[in-house]
C-alpha cells in the first residue's frame, strides 16, 4: 500500500512541477526546453528527487541547475498550495542523464552488431 501511495505522490509532484516550470517561472535560465522526466519520493515522503532533462547541451544544463537552485524554495511554496498533505517534501533537482547514456549504449550495441 505504501508503494502505491509513494507512486501517486511522485506522479502528482511531477505533473505539478512540470506545469510550474512551464507556466509560472520567469527565471531566464529555466526558459529552455526542460522536461521533468521522473520524480522519486523517499518512503517517509520527506524528500522528492526531481529528475529533469535539458535540451541543448551542457551549457544549458549548467544554467538550468543554477536556475533550479535559485527557484527550489519558490517551487516548493507553489507546490505546497496545491498539495493537500500535512507537509510538503523537500525538493532536490537532479539532472537526468539517462537519455545520453541510452544513446551511448545504443551506439555501442550497433558497433558490436556490425562487427
Amino acid at each position: 500500500m505504501k508503494g502505491h501511495r509513494n507512486r501517486r505522490m511522485a506522479d502528482f509532484i511531477q505533473e505539478e512541477i512540470s506545469q510550474i516550470v512551464r507556466e509560472e517561472l520567469s527565471d531566464p535560465e529555466l526558459q529552455e526546453m526542460i522536461t521533468i522526466s521522473k520524480v522519486e519520493v523517499t518512503p517517509d515522503l520527506r524528500l522528492a528527487r526531481v529528475f529533469y532533462q535539458v535540451h541543448g547541451g551542457e551549457e544549458k544544463e549548467a544554467a538550468a541547475a543554477r536556475g533550479f537552485k535559485r527557484a527550489s524554495s519558490y517551487i516548493r511554496k507553489l507546490l505546497a498550495g496545491r498539495m493537500h498533505t500535512r507537509f510538503v517534501p523537500e525538493i532536490e533537482f537532479v539532472i537526468d542523464k539517462r537519455s545520453a547514456e541510452e544513446e551511448r549504449l545504443e551506439e555501442l550495441f550497433a558497433r558490436i552488431r556490425h562487427e
